[in-house]
């Protein structure tokens, strides 16, 4: 169609009364985070993933007649139908945290200006409240994408977060928008609290926005929570106000004057009694409220919600309600589709959605009739949070053209191909039916349209008129979405099987399995002997294992269902290729055992390999036993561990068997014998030679880097001159066929390093009653202490020493050889005895000799202080004379001054 036509059918249907409207203008919805559906001419939905929104709460969306978007909010930012913002488009008063934050409303007989209604609140000490405010679009400019021409235009300066919308009527094409604010003064108490008790309803007509509302006060309302739905039945004649903890509120509304009256408090009696989403049913017969425990918004866990239904018909409505889902969840909103069911968020909590919305698809029932389904449409990963857009109620005054069995009327139907259907509204005397689908007219001036046969085709969207012969009357639309499902294919199918029951291979007669035909979860599969055992719904009991009854050839029927119930049936033909099994060849596949130190006897084959390789031709699969590889079941892997053992490969063409062979599977052991996991190699000393066991085909030392492997040798013995990670691999060789089937062992093992220590220092405590020694070495190796050479210790320390030259000794544990070296320990007798028997016959200070503290000083006084004798190490000792005189028995004091700077004192006896 020519673009200008496009454009003169729009402004043309646009100009139409409003009846006409709801034809497109719901047919997208943006909300939460980033998410979307779109409804389609059958009733069914589709995923948006192109939305731009971010809010937790409240949004708003419109299309043209034809379904096309023209641009949606959230209630601050506008976004045009290529989701870029809108030329000025910004900074509207609403808030991402108003329930209700803008509805978006077309002038009258204008169509080119959209009024975005929006309603703001304060949820901190500095953040203001607008109250109701309203922006111009005007959707010509910038080539159809529109621009904001007024912006936030104040009609109230405080109300509650709520905003409805409905038909003044269908001759005049003025809109009620209602909001539920404080009287013209607020009402006060203690100066604090500012209670919402009317209702304003201001006009949208030709002529724009009447600023001056139509109140209705109610003097007994104590509203003090903004938070909640605010909701029109589509017919305009009752109104419902949800207001979170301060309750839930039924009246009836006057769309000639646009007043509200007969207010009736709804009781919740469920544990969750706070209503945020509300939402009539479009016959106006229930309505349905999302409720909560008003858990705190800052928690994540503890939400608990429920969905109500209430009965307006009922004496008492209050009494009427249903709960008909309660889970934890957060509080969320209901909003009615062009399709006639009824959209419910479901968020974790306030700050996080989920990408599901819930669905009444039967809204018109009564309790569980109604049909609740959780979690029904997915949102591709875009989360919905507690808001839906509202639009103005009347798009949804539509009467359902599909009766149901009790009498009640829904607006959409789903069938399978071939079935049929009937669209009807009241027959009226006099009147005019103008019946098109998809836009398209149909001529059929009846009351009633009937296809006896669907097809594919008749999916769609059906709409009637009907124009009363009172011209004083308002036309009646009806709305009708017809989904024809296709019914599952069924084709005519063979099952060819191979006679291996284990009776007489050639008496025709074996067990099937009847599944081989399913190639899809998505259906259920019935299967039956006969013609009547269909009809008669008594189907085979055992479609795995059937054994047919007539041999060779037998026909049986079965019937597959999708999961709306669309049914279809097929036959399927059995055939039994005689013979049994046959082994046409040696099919024998070796491997070798895994794990040679366990008990069992357990390798790894590649059947993929040997199939490909041994079967070419034929679609093969391995099976564990005759009854899997007839019957299809329990399939191998195409790698298979397994003891030694005899498996069957199933061989087919088109999934018919042409015939099962027998494998033997055999395991031939692998080497068993223990090798030590750590060496030690003497780094200072000559290489280490490792001996693997005698008896084995083939021996492989490796030699393992970070990302390699080196083959070191392949002998018995090998010499190992590098530390580092190796491995010993020894192994069986099998002459299969001409060919060497090698299976080996490997095991892993380390040669860490050692070697004689260095002896770093000698620390040397001595000239005191407990001389101590400490030797400090360094080195690779395990050490051990020795003062003699043959009594070692793990310790480095040895204590009361005696003074003298000692050597010391430390030795590897490793083998790796003994490190020595003398000391002195410094000290002296503690007397002598020179009488010439050849034993303490002089007195010298120990540790001191020619090699130790040469240049050192010893001098010997007697006890008066007399200078005796003064010797030096070299000396063999003073032989207690005095100019060649012996002198007596009596202690004597001696002064020794080291070579290395020390001194010190002492005295020693002198016996005879």
């Amino acid at each position: 169609m020519h673009l200008k036509t496009l454009v003169i059918l729009f402004f043309t249907v646009l100009l139409l009364p409003l009846p006409m409207f709801g034809q497109g203008e719901t047919s997208n919805w943006y909300f939460g985070n980033g998410a979307g559906i779109g409804f389609n001419n059958d009733g069914s939905t589709r995923t948006l993933t192109d939305g731009r929104l971010n809010t937790f709460e409240g949004c708003a969306s419109i299309s043209d007649a034809f379904g096309d978007l023209l641009f949606y909010t959230d209630g601050i930012t506008v976004y045009d139908r290529n989701h870029n913002i809108m030329e000025n488009g910004t900074g509207l008063y609403g808030d991402p945290s108003s329930t209700q934050s803008a509805l978006i409303v077309p002038k009258p007989e204008d169509p080119r200006i959209f009024f975005i209604f929006t309603v703001d609140t304060s949820i901190a000490e500095n953040d203001p409240d607008f109250g109701l405010n309203y922006s111009v679009v005007d959707i010509s400019l910038n080539d159809g994408n529109g621009a904001i021409i007024e912006k936030n235009s104040n009609l109230l300066p405080d109300c509650s977060e709520k905003i409805t919308a409905v038909l003044k009527d269908c001759f005049d094409q003025s809109v009620w928008v209602i909001t539920l604010a404080t009287d013209d003064l607020p009402t006060l108490v203690d100066s604090e609290v500012s209670f919402f008790q009317t209702y304003h309803a201001f006009e949208i007509n030709t002529t724009g926005v009447v600023k001056e509302s139509v109140k209705s006060k109610f003097e007994d309302l104590r509203i003090t929570d903004p938070r909640g739905y605010l909701k029109l039945s589509a017919d305009g004649t009752k109104i419902a106000s949800a207001n979170s903890s301060s309750g839930l509120y039924i009246y009836d509304f006057d769309a000639k004057t646009g007043l509200l009256s007969n207010q009736e408090m709804l009781n919740i009696t469920s544990a969750n009694k706070s209503a945020y989403g509300i939402e009539f049913s479009p016959n106006q017969k229930y309505l349905y409220a999302h409720t909560s425990n008003n858990f705190g918004a800052s928690e994540t866990e503890g939400h608990s919600s429920s969905l109500i239904q209430f009965d307006l018909a009922a004496e008492n409505i209050s009494d009427s309600q249903m709960v008909l889902d309660t889970r934890e969840i957060y509080r969320g909103a209901l909003q009615l589709g062009q399709n006639g069911k009824i959209y419910r968020t479901i968020a974790k909590n306030y700050f996080s959605g989920t990408p599901y919305l819930g669905v009444i698809h039967n809204p018109n029932m009564q309790g569980n009739a109604a049909n609740y389904e959780h979690n029904a449409v997915f949102l591709n990963g875009n989360n919905a949070t507690q808001g839906l857009p509202p639009f103005i109620q009347s798009f949804f005054d539509q009467i359902g053209l599909i009766k149901n069995d009790d009498g009640t009327r829904s607006n959409s139907l789903a069938i399978c191909s071939g079935e049929t259907f009937t669209l009807e509204a009241d027959f009226i005397p006099g009147a005019i039916y103008n019946w098109e689908k998809d836009d398209i007219p149909i001529d059929n001036p009846s009351n009633s349209y009937h296809i006896e046969t669907s097809e594919m085709i008749d999916s769609g969207r059906y709409r009637l008129e009907i124009i009363p012969p009172d011209p004083s009357e308002c036309p009646i639309i009806g709305d009708g979405f017809i989904e024809v499902r296709p019914i599952p294919a069924a084709s005519n199918t063979t099952l060819m099987q191979c006679d291996i029951d284990g009776n007489d291979p050639n008496d025709g007669i074996t067990a099937f399995n009847l599944e081989q035909v399913i190639l899809t979860d998505d259906y259920t599969f019935s299967f039956f002997e006969s013609m009547e055992d269909m009809d008669s719904n008594n189907p085979i009991s055992n479609p795995v294992g059937y054994t047919n009854t007539q041999p060779f050839n037998q026909t049986i029927y079965y019937t597959i269902i999708d999961s709306f119930g669309c049914e279809n049936s097929g036959d399927i033909a059995l055939k039994v290729i005689p013979g049994g099994m046959e082994s046409t060849m040696q099919n024998l596949l070796y491997t070798c055992d895994e794990n040679p130190d366990d008990e069992l006897l357990l390798g790894t084959f590649d059947l993929e390999t040997f199939g490909s390789t041994n079967f070419s031709g034929f679609d093969w699969v391995f099976y564990a036993s005759p009854r899997d590889a007839s019957l299809e079941e329990n399939p191998l892997p195409n790698t298979y561990i397994s003891e030694p053992a005899t498996i069957y490969v199933r061989l087919e063409n088109n999934n018919q068997c042409q015939g099962i062979e027998q494998l033997e599977l055999i395991v031939n052991p692998s080497p068993i014998f223990k090798f030590e996991e750590t060496f030690l190699l003497c780094t200072d000393g000559p290489p280490l030679t490792l001996n693997a066991p005698l008896g084995f085909d083939t021996y492989k030392w490796i030699k393992k880097e970070e990302d390699s492997e080196t083959i070191v040798s392949t002998d018995q013995s090998v010499p190992i001159s590098m530390l580092g990670n190796y491995s010993i691999e020894l192994g069986y060789e099998y002459h299969i066929n001409g060919e060497i089937l090698s299976c080996a062992t490997r095991k892993e093992f380390i040669v860490n390093p050692s070697n004689k220590a260095i002896i770093n220092d000698i620390l040397i405590e001595d000239i005191s009653d407990n001389n101590v020694v400490e030797i400090l070495v360094s080195g690779d190796g395990d050490y051990e202490f020795s003062l003699n050479g043959v009594d070692y210790q793990d310790a480095n320390t040895f204590a009361n020493v005696l003074a003298g030259f000692i050597t010391v000794y430390v030795r590897d544990k490793n083998g790796c050889g003994i490190s020595q070296e003398l000391i002195s320990i410094i000290g002296y007798p503690k007397f002598f005895t020179p009488n010439g028997d050849g034993v303490n016959d002089s007195w010298q200070i120990l540790g001191v000799n020619e090699q130790f503290q040469t240049n050192t000083s010893i001098s010997i006084y007697d006890r008066y202080g007399k200078l005796i004798v003064v010797i030096g190490p070299e000396s063999p000792g003073w032989d207690g004379t005095y100019n060649n005189r012996f002198l007596p028995s009596s202690d004597y004091w001696f002064k020794v001054e080291l070579e290395d700077g020390r001194e010190f004192k002492g005295h020693f006896a002198l016996k005879k």
